[in-house]
């Protein structure tokens, strides 16, 4: 009985270690994403970060959701990450709204999105 219970007891302990710690993280870029084309480059960009669960973009809200485990990575490091790629991200407040600037653009590829 005391070898089961000191079983047991290992096996949460090594379950309550390996627990991960999802955290989420809503930031809006500068300069603004536009298109899908600044969507992609955000998403493959983050996907092999370590640490990322998950990257959800939003033209129309300017945003870009980032879920991750906080035991592989800080908030502070995935945005420092976004500068390596030609952008700067900012950690947006509980609630608050981004206004989308105006765009045009110069430059379309085949697809009809623009190349900017």
């Amino acid at each position: 009985m005391r070898k089961f219970l000191m079983m047991l007891l290992m096996a949460m302990v090594a379950t309550a270690m390996t627990a991960k710690d999802i955290r989420t993280l809503v930031v809006t870029t500068n300069p603004q994403m536009h298109c899908k084309n600044c969507e992609n480059r955000v998403k493959n960009n983050l996907k092999d970060v370590k640490g990322i669960k998950s990257v959800e973009t939003s033209v129309a809200d300017q945003t870009v959701t980032i879920q991750y485990d906080a035991k592989k990575t800080s908030e502070e490091q995935l945005i420092q990450t976004f500068e390596g790629f030609g952008f700067k991200a900012r950690k947006l407040a509980e609630g608050e709204k981004v206004v989308r600037e105006a765009h045009e653009c110069k430059e379309k590829s085949a697809g009809g999105d623009c190349k900017e």
